[in-house]
């Protein structure tokens, strides 16, 4: 809104000054699960109360384990999940991977996982959240008028509004309101990447996918907690890197794939990368035997909101969301993307590209 109230246009920093001094081309001789381990050290050492955001998926899962295998401990771990609200619309068969079908996780994914951490961890607090009544109650209180969407950023889809309020639960904020120095760790992200027409690899960072989880757009009242990404950190551009290079490698040894990341296209990225990626990157630490949905391809309109759109209980939300999201496109304008549908579906994404080097192959 600012940008055009001014005529100025807008630059997202992303930890520029770090970044943009970093030496991308040259890959590092550790290995990516002795860099794993470090970022996990790093944050154990920094933090007095270590708390993991988990959802049993690749990312979350690779953290538990770093920390698991250096006996390193983890204080608590939460898991939130809608299966009140959602149950209507999941179903429970892994073989049912379409993204609508995200909130089949849990029990499919999750639930074991959990069982897991408590035979390793038994010292670990393990704290499962059905946020289902805090999105509803939420949407109800905070859906008065089309100018609710001014007091969030960037993921306006109902399940990414709500559902990481941490601080709505009072169990939560008695562990907080102590004189700690408390981390919650989330799992951000696997390296966004992409060959250009001159066939150049490229790492690049977007601001939507920063700001995916939105803890800290809760987080009102407790200066001594922080969110960290465990992936997406300057403090973790070793790994990064060596992150990049493994793929930029793989993909100059299978060829067929190249065109898979030809160009930087996010929705491709959701669907055909991030399948790929899970046992590349993570091959220790990820069976793709278990169950994870496909992500959606939509920062607004997205396919986790099924079962909100088949609540008839819920049509006032509806139409003031929708209302929202017009209301936006009517003040933003250039800056609101429409998908095919031509449906408003999320904010011009702003990009920090890096150079990985030049493929030795490319098809």
């Amino acid at each position: 809104m600012h940008s055009r109230t001014t005529g100025k246009p807008v630059d997202w920093i992303f930890h520029d000054d770090a970044f943009s001094k970093y030496p991308w081309h040259i890959e590092p001789e550790a290995s990516l699960d002795q860099l794993y381990d470090a970022r996990a050290r790093q944050l154990r050492e920094k933090y007095d109360y270590v708390v993991l955001s988990y959802s049993g998926g690749s990312d979350t899962h690779n953290i538990l384990e770093s920390f698991i295998r250096q006996g390193l401990h983890i204080d608590e771990i939460v898991t939130n999940h809608m299966t009140t609200a959602t149950q209507a619309t999941t179903v429970l068969d892994t073989r049912v991977k379409d993204s609508w079908n995200f909130a089949a996780e849990h029990q499919l994914q999750a639930v074991p996982r959990l069982q897991y951490i408590r035979d390793r961890l038994p010292l670990t607090r393990i704290t499962e959240l059905d946020v289902s009544d805090v999105v509803i109650n939420s949407m109800r209180t905070t859906f008065n008028d089309v100018d609710w969407v001014l007091g969030r950023n960037d993921h306006l889809s109902i399940g990414q509004l709500f559902r990481y309020n941490y601080f709505h639960f009072g169990e939560i904020k008695k562990r907080l309101d102590r004189d700690l120095n408390v981390v919650i760790i989330v799992g951000i992200d696997k390296p966004k990447c992409h060959i250009d027409p001159e066939g150049n690899f490229w790492m690049t960072f977007l601001d939507g996918i920063a700001n995916i989880t939105t803890i800290n757009d809760f987080n009102l009242d407790y200066t001594n907690t922080h969110t960290e990404m465990f992936y997406w950190s300057q403090d973790s551009m070793p790994m990064l890197c060596k992150q990049a290079h493994v793929i930029k490698r793989w993909l100059e040894i299978n060829t067929k794939y190249q065109a898979g990341w030809q160009g930087l296209n996010i929705a491709r990225s959701r669907m055909l990368q991030e399948r790929l990626l899970r046992s590349l990157l993570y091959n220790t630490t990820w069976d793709n035997n278990w169950f994870q949905a496909n992500k959606s391809t939509s920062f607004w309109q997205t396919e986790f909101d099924t079962w909100f759109h088949a609540r008839p209980d819920l049509a006032r939300e509806q139409q003031l969301w929708h209302q929202g999201l017009t209301h936006l496109e009517n003040i933003l304008g250039e800056y609101v993307i429409r998908n095919d549908k031509g449906q408003p579906s999320g904010l011009k994404p702003f990009l920090k590209p890096y150079l990985i080097g030049q493929m030795k192959s490319v098809v």
